[in-house]
């Protein structure tokens, strides 16, 4: 348990951190890119609003004024290329551009005006389209230093985040248990006082118990009273060993004992033993393939017995128990599913908390202590596997073991 808080408390931290390491990556990368591309679309403005060329430098107070320099005239490159209303080349201009030949221009305009858009990127191009009512201009502008860069900060980013987040696993891991001391304290505190506590009862009990048995041998008087003793004393008896069993699994003290076994078998000789107390209520278990699992068997036969004395006494009269039992791969998937006339009260969320009850004003007319479905959970946990349950479309309370 102290394991699975640790490992849930490193996992939480982790993606708080993930989150809001995220959200900073992402606010900077696209805060980044807007500019790349307010800046490169504004030396486009600049070259479209004076005849395809970078006038010289002035000093400039608008959002330009750290773009445009005395060398931007001579250090932009870039080509222009216009066509008529029939998509024909009537004039291009490639002064100002040494990496592109001729043929190629015409091969990436026809690419851009595929596109139909007017304004966007061709590899390392931006262009612009500007349409006049006999010809388009467009101006292709080269913005790899500006990409490169941009991609450069993204990878640096990247690298320098992941660098981070491995730092921050391994102190976080460190240091987790230091944060955790108190309330595993605490936990350890409660198992210890439920250990102690349930050996210490155990004797009172078994003095009342015995006591209880000598009056109703010897005394003809009260003898419902002295029944209603044995019953309670038994009750009690039985509750205090579900809070030790409950509390060894939890601390793998309990010896375990895996073999090859065949759960359908186990399965079908538990219903046999119910079915003294079935009454009314209708087992439907249907297996053709005899399923084996390798596990504890005695901790296998305690989840089974938990799972079906749920199912009996949450079924109402003619209610119905559907078992199945099927391989899923290198796993076992079994499934208990009953009727239920409380079924819109059950909260599937807490159904394996401790003390639990469907319906608490109705929880003494049920036998139990509440604490069955924790003790099957662990159980289940104990091997490695998991336990769900859901309302399934039959309106039966479903519970599914893989283990």
């Amino acid at each position: 348990m102290i394991k699975k808080l640790q490992k849930k408390f490193i996992i939480i931290s982790m993606l708080a951190i993930i989150l809001v390491t995220g959200s900073i990556f992402g606010i900077i990368i696209i805060e980044n890119y807007t500019r790349t591309n307010r800046e490169v679309d504004g030396i486009l403005n600049l070259i479209s609003e004076n005849d395809g060329k970078i006038p010289e430098y002035k000093p400039r107070n608008d959002e330009l004024a750290d773009v445009i320099t005395q060398e931007t005239q001579f250090s932009t490159r870039y080509f222009i290329i216009r066509i008529n209303n029939q998509k024909e080349i009537i004039e291009t201009n490639m002064q100002h551009i040494a990496s592109v030949e001729q043929e190629q221009a015409e091969e990436i305009l026809k690419e851009v005006l595929e596109k139909e858009e007017e304004t966007g990127y061709y590899n390392n191009y931006r262009y612009k389209i500007i349409s006049n009512e006999n010809n388009k201009t467009i101006i292709f502008l080269d913005c790899t230093m500006q990409l490169n860069n941009l991609r450069k900060l993204i990878s640096q980013s990247i690298i320098i985040i992941a660098v981070s987040l491995i730092v921050v696993f391994i102190l976080v891991s460190v240091l987790s248990k230091k944060a955790l001391t108190p309330i595993i304290e605490n936990i350890e505190r409660q198992k210890q006082f439920i250990t102690n506590a349930g050996h210490e009862l155990k004797t009172p009990v078994a003095v009342i118990m015995a006591n209880a048995d000598v009056m109703e041998m010897t005394s003809t008087e009260n003898i419902e009273w002295i029944k209603s003793i044995k019953k309670q004393a038994l009750r009690l008896d039985g509750l205090i060993k579900s809070l030790l069993n409950l509390a060894n699994i939890e601390e793998n003290k309990l010896k375990t004992n895996y073999t090859q076994f065949s759960i359908t078998e186990l399965i079908k000789e538990q219903i046999e033993d119910f079915k003294a107390i079935t009454k009314d209520r209708n087992i439907i278990y249907e297996n053709k393939d005899d399923i084996s699992i390798y596990a504890d068997i005695n901790r296998i036969k305690e989840l089974i017995t938990i799972l079906l004395d749920n199912a009996l006494k949450y079924t109402q009269e003619n209610g119905k128990i559907e078992i199945k039992v099927e391989k899923q791969g290198k796993n076992v998937k079994i499934q208990f599913a009953n009727t239920c006339e409380n079924i819109k009260n059950i909260n599937t969320k807490k159904i394996f908390d401790r003390f639990y009850r469907v319906d608490k004003s109705r929880s003494k007319s049920k036998e139990g202590y509440g604490i069955g479905l924790s003790i099957a959970k662990s159980i289940v946990e104990s091997h490695k596997g998991k336990i769900t349950t859901e309302i399934n479309k039959e309106n039966m309370i479903c519970f599914t073991i893989i283990i």
